[in-house]
């Protein structure tokens, strides 16, 4: 009867080791899993879309309160956030956030644990700032209490500065100061859209007037190397390969449309398109590219090409139809020009008086004002035609960029491949 007692014993024993090492392997596994979710945690707050994110850490106070420095943080925030050029989180928003997830990293005001807060958010750039106040003489030489914010924005990729500036105002002039730091910030980064859509040599983008697009500015369309799916921390160089340049022809409130000036391969939707507002950062990323583009043209393997006589006459066709429509458009143009001319000349003369009208001549004032009209309109729709016919012109090559569509004489110039439109004026 000993036996059984002991082996139950050992029962016991070996149940409630059993017991404590799984309680510790699973404890082991929860922290592990834990350690691994930190790491691929990815903190919200962001909109998801083509804006740059931006977050915006504390203001170090000094000479005033912590909550006068956040009611300045917070009207910085929304002028940044009302240039429609970043997507942005202020720290009223990240730490709710970061005190669950690192408590260590609240109430964060240097660039040190704000590159770390910036990553946890997968934020593009993080911008850090000192608020004091000072005394300043106004336009009366009178003493009168003022802020001097001191602002730096950093890469979190890159942690470099992208951008600092500093501005001094008092109560009454904060708004209006604020507004023009925002807008400084926003000219001076990087612009990020996407092709909508793509028709012969003419792209559309999802970037417009309300960014600060206007006619004329020049872009560059780079296509995503990589067909897995996007991460923050991939660096942007790797990612993208710059394929063409474009300039802007048409401006709409939040998109614009643009004509390719130089590309390496064909632009597609959903290519990138990247600018800068400010002109010294925009013609060295311009310049840049261009360099680069003409770099990898230069290294592409050069190919024998046989073409055939059908190809080689659909090329000068191309130019042959281009022309002809070109031409039959101007003779309309000037047609309804004169007309127009001529109806409105008319009908001045008819209602100065100068002619005496009665019986059924009283209606030719009438008629000459109605053919004014009607011409008016003819010559507006030839006019529009005209500039269109002139854009596709500049993106197929058959005439320059600064050739003006509606020239009142033309020079035509022999050249490879068909004629040369050139403008000549006379003094």
């Amino acid at each position: 009867m000993k036996l059984p007692a002991f082996i139950g014993k050992a029962f016991l024993l070996c149940l409630t080791f059993l017991c404590i090492t799984s309680q510790s392997w699973g404890q082991s596994s929860n922290n592990q899993g834990d350690s691994s979710n930190y790491e691929q945690t990815q903190l919200s707050g962001f909109s998801d879309d083509e804006r740059i994110k931006l977050l915006l850490l504390n203001l170090l106070p000094s000479g005033m309160t912590e909550t006068a420095a956040e009611e300045i943080a917070k009207a910085l925030q929304l002028n940044i956030y009302n240039t429609n050029h970043f997507s942005v989180v202020g720290p009223a928003e990240w730490n709710a956030e970061i005190k669950n997830q690192d408590p260590t990293l609240a109430d964060c005001h240097d660039i040190a644990c704000g590159a770390m807060i910036g990553k946890l958010f997968h934020a593009d750039k993080v911008l850090v700032g000192t608020l004091h106040s000072e005394i300043m003489f106004n336009e009366n030489n009178e003493e009168e209490p003022s802020f001097v914010l001191s602002i730096r924005m950093v890469d979190t990729r890159t942690n470099i500065t992208d951008f600092s500036d500093e501005v001094q105002f008092t109560d009454l002039q904060m708004h209006d100061e604020l507004f023009r730091l925002a807008a400084r910030i926003s000219d001076n980064t990087l612009l990020i859209g996407s092709v909508l859509s793509t028709k012969q040599s003419r792209i559309s983008f999802n970037i417009g007037r309300a960014q600060g697009i206007k006619t004329g500015h020049q872009l560059v369309i780079s296509r995503r190397t990589s067909a897995r799916k996007k991460f923050v921390n991939d660096l942007h160089d790797n990612a993208f390969q710059n394929i063409a340049l474009a300039e802007v022809v048409q401006v709409s409130d939040l998109s614009a449309e643009a004509v390719i000036v130089q590309k390496i391969s064909s632009v597609a939707n959903g290519d990138q398109v990247q600018t800068y507002i400010d002109r010294e950062k925009l013609i060295h990323l311009i310049s840049q590219t261009r360099k680069e583009l003409d770099t990898q043209k230069r290294l592409k393997p050069k190919q024998r090409v046989i073409r055939k006589v059908p190809s080689i006459g659909k090329e000068s066709s191309d130019y042959a139809n281009w022309s002809k429509r070109f031409r039959q458009t101007k003779v309309e143009h000037d047609r309804w020009l004169y007309t127009t001319a001529g109806a409105g000349g008319a009908t001045i003369l008819f209602l100065s008086g100068s002619i005496k009208l009665s019986g059924i001549l009283s209606v030719l004032p009438w008629i000459a004002g109605a053919g004014t009209v009607y011409s008016g309109i003819r010559f507006f729709h030839f006019r529009d035609l005209m500039n269109e016919l002139s854009t596709e012109g500049r993106s197929l090559g058959f005439i320059s960029s600064s050739f003006d569509p509606i020239p009142s004489g033309f020079n035509w110039t022999p050249v490879p491949k068909g004629f040369q439109i050139a403008w000549i004026k006379r003094f």
